[in-house]
């Protein structure tokens, strides 16, 4: 960073005030100006601490700031030691922490949280003090202040609460140097006009320069903090007060969000940079997102509770989303705090991760306790849609501030109230997405009434949402008779045995039906190398036609011949049983696992234009792949050697990947997984480690195990059978009808897990050795989504494909084509 002062800087400046990145620092400029000061403002990282020397000043003040001195007070500490001693120092608020850190003191937890409240103060009279009634009414926005035990011996106390004995000023006991824990600029508090005036009259940099401001006056009595101190321990109230949960927890967080602050590569410029490089994951819209169905069903990931303890500790954030998701939730709630609930980003990048394959995945909610920026910057890196602001947390400063920041970033928070006057200020903010807590977060006590209460108060297109302690459909069905339009289940949802029955269960929607498709089977019809064996394929009623562009093959077709195939494909597609397009009210928000999906999808566009065109690849360089995509009009690729799985973003056509069954190398390693390849194709393996044209077939039973285990949590697609398609066909056996009478019993189908069931079995395409003859038996077998065969249906010298053969197989796998006139 320059050295070099900005003009402002480089002159003469009356006072310097400090910006903590805090909007009461305008307040503090305001006033500062009409008492006559001229006062110019500079940022806490507009110009490094190397420069201070360089500056000519005659006073300074350091402004309040949210956040904790070390982490967020840029470089005020540093002009607190440079300065004292020099010229007049004042601290507000995060300025009196400053100074007291700078000493080294400890700042801590005040042992109450006050936003916005008013506090009676006594102090000594003394210094910017001087002339200024006993008991005034002080404006306090802090939940930290300095500790007695640790104050250093160069500072004295000032000033405290009357009530409750906190620390609410400090002073040097030689050098001008004074600060004040809270706001005196705020329009409540009493005697602000006449402290700061009596701090623009301190000249000089110590207190015998300034011996009209009595500090040093021996013949006044001492601040009587030892006399006071002993009263208000003596309180019963107070003595036995204890900070309410929330403060507790806000106090913690403090703590939290300071320490990652201050971890190497994790500050708030790492964030922001990060930021601006988008590394932030796609957002999904907060509002039309609960408004696609109503009531919406925000379902919460919530491990343990500080009201509850333990709930379900072993909890696994992916697996619980994901179920979620398919059950139909519109946000997954996902906390974040690990002290009391167990949570951890973590938690909520797996979970995000578990469902970015879906087509209409549901909203991610950092729910935490969020108060500073610095979180709101972590949600969007980690994954989050929209944050959670507590009302009852937050100063109405720090509310706006966090609200405007989250709608720079995108994601329109969650604003939580839990009383009349919480609500109004979420109005006020211009909240969309307001939740009712029904839980009081100072005692976690539930009452389920509160958010009836309040839910007559949302107006206009604002999204009501109930929180907390909904545990059966009445409380659904109740709420929803008041204008809720979404309710958010915790505890309830992580206790069930079957998310899924019970979501159905609470919000009355009907279970659907099984999804085991419509039993038709899709062919393949690979190998094409001419215009007359693809319109014989397509007229029998292929589904797909494979044209191969691997030169080494003797089935490869160049571009110009795949071009003329294409037009004649083109012209003469049927689209039989054709279903009317869906339309907006038919508009589907669920969700399936990602290869159901485009199995689903793929038989919708099959229902308009039959047959679709792959273009089949091994190892061809990835440009080349995408020029014949655009040159051919390829309807989908097929990925046939060791190209890289990330290849499928952008090939520019859905990918078929073709895996290898009997590879040593992890062949099956990546058939399940999500968000790349569209459709996964099992293939023999040939000697040189690759697939295709072999005549051999695979391992039936191993096909079958994936295809019952299914693509949720397919932990198979790899070791087991792998290991158990090399120990039934480790060679490939080339037997017609499968070779399998050893290897069905080694292979035994690996029990399918619940969710998967009821979703969909794994849409394998099976290859590899088909024929006319074998095909039924492997459908049964291992009831594969689609089939694919080349070698099968060829003429005898290769020369190309075997009309009758063609018609065989396809009514091997169809049944008999339905006769002239038939419907």
């Amino acid at each position: 960073m320059s050295t070099t002062l900005p003009p402002a800087l480089a002159q003469a400046v009356d006072c310097l005030l400090i910006d903590n990145f805090d909007s009461f620092t305008w307040n503090l400029y305001q006033q500062l100006s009409l008492l006559g000061a001229r006062v110019t403002v500079v940022r806490n990282d507009a110009i490094p601490a190397a420069a201070l020397p360089q500056l000519d000043i005659k006073s300074l003040i350091v402004s309040p700031g949210p956040g904790h001195p070390t982490t967020d007070s840029g470089i005020s500490r540093d002009a607190i030691r440079y300065f004292t001693g020099k010229v007049p120092v004042l601290g507000v608020c995060m300025g009196l922490e400053c100074i007291v850190d700078v000493y080294g003191g400890t700042i801590g937890y005040a042992g109450e949280i006050k936003h916005g409240k008013l506090s009676p103060i006594r102090h000594d009279g003394r210094g910017c003090f001087k002339g200024i009634t006993q008991g005034i009414l002080s404006t306090r926005y802090h939940s930290l202040s300095a500790s007695l035990k640790t104050l250093p011996k160069e500072l004295m106390v000032t000033c405290v609460t009357e009530d409750s004995g906190v620390i609410m000023g400090v002073r040097h006991r030689e050098f001008v140097l004074e600060a004040v824990q809270y706001h005196p600029e705020s329009i409540l508090s009493e005697g602000g006009d006449t402290l700061l005036r009596n701090f623009l009259a301190l000249k000089g940099g110590t207190w015998k320069e300034n011996l009209d401001a009595l500090v040093l006056d021996n013949s006044l009595p001492p601040f009587p903090y030892d006399a006071l101190a002993p009263r208000v321990d003596n309180v019963a109230e107070l003595k036995s007060k204890l900070p309410t949960i929330l403060e507790r927890i806000y106090a913690q967080r403090l703590k939290d969000v300071q320490q990652a602050k201050s971890l190497p590569g994790a500050s708030t410029r790492d964030l922001d940079a990060f930021l601006a490089l988008h590394l932030a994951p796609p957002l999904v819209p907060l509002v039309a997102r609960l408004k696609a169905r109503s009531p919406a069903l925000m379902a919460e990931i919530k491990r343990a509770s500080p009201s509850k303890g333990d709930i379900a500790p072993n909890a696994n954030a992916a697996r619980q989303a994901l179920a979620y998701a398919l059950a139909g939730a519109a946000v997954i709630s996902v906390l974040t705090e690990p002290t009391w609930f167990k949570g951890s980003l973590l938690d909520m990048r797996l979970a995000r991760q578990a469902i970015d394959a879906l087509p209409n995945r549901p909203a991610i909610l950092r729910k935490d306790f969020v108060l500073d920026e610095y979180q709101i910057a972590e949600a969007r890196l980690w994954g989050a849609d929209t944050v959670l602001l507590i009302v009852a947390m937050l100063p109405p400063a720090r509310l706006h501030a966090l609200y405007a920041y989250s709608l720079s970033l995108g994601m329109e928070p969650l604003v939580e109230v839990h009383t009349t006057d919480e609500m109004r200020v979420a109005l006020e903010l211009g909240a969309k997405v307001i939740g009712v807590n029904n839980r009081n977060l100072h005692d976690f006590n539930v009452d389920m009434g509160t958010t009836s209460r309040l839910a007559d108060m949302a107006r206009g297109d604002v999204v009501l949402c109930a929180l907390s302690g909904i545990t059966g459909p009445e409380d659904v069905r109740e709420y929803a008779k008041q204008g809720v339009g979404a309710v958010l289940v915790g505890e309830a949802l992580m206790r069930a045995e079957d998310p899924r029955t019970f979501i159905h269960h609470l919000l009355d929607w009907p279970l659907p039906e099984e999804e085991e498709g419509d039993g038709q089977v899709l062919v393949k019809i690979c190998g094409i190398k001419s215009v007359e064996d693809a319109l014989v394929a397509a007229e029998a009623g292929a589904d797909l036609l494979g044209l191969i562009f691997v030169p080494s093959s003797k089935r490869y077709v160049s571009v110009d011949v795949a071009r003329s195939i294409a037009s004649a494909v083109r012209a003469s597609r049927s689209s039989p049983n054709a279903p009317p397009p869906a339309t907006a009210e038919a508009t589907h928000v669920g969700n399936a696992p990602w290869f159901a999906t485009h199995a689903r999808r793929l038989a919708r566009t099959l229902a308009h234009r039959r047959p679709l065109l792959v273009g089949v690849f091994q190892n061809a360089p990835l440009d080349v792949v995408q020029d014949t995509v655009t040159r051919v009009g390829l309807d989908l690729v097929q990925l046939h050697g060791a190209e890289p799985i990330e290849w499928a973003r952008f090939v520019g056509a859905p990918v078929v990947r073709a895996f290898h069954v009997g590879s040593k190398t992890g062949g099956l390693r990546d058939v399940t997984r999500p968000g790349l390849h569209a459709f996964a194709l099992l293939d023999a393996q040939r000697s040189d480690g690759l697939s295709g044209g072999s005549g051999k077939t695979i391992d039936w039973a191993c096909a079958r195990a994936l295809v019952d285990a299914g693509e949720l949590e397919n932990n198979n697609g790899d070791a087991k059978p792998e290991t158990q398609t090399e120990a039934a066909n480790g060679n490939g056996n080339g037997d017609e009808k499968g070779g399998q009478e050893g290897g069905q019993d080694k292979a035994a189908p690996v029990e399918a897990a619940p969710e998967t069931r009821r979703h969909a079995r794994m849409p394998l395409i099976l290859a590899g050795g088909l024929t006319p003859l074998n095909v039924p038996e492997a459908i049964a077998r291992v009831q594969p989504w689609a089939v694919d065969v080349s070698g099968g249906v060829e003429l005898a010298d290769g020369t190309g494909k075997d009309a009758d053969k063609v018609r065989a197989f396809i009514q091997a796998v169809k049944g008999p084509a339905p006769s002239a006139g038939e419907d």
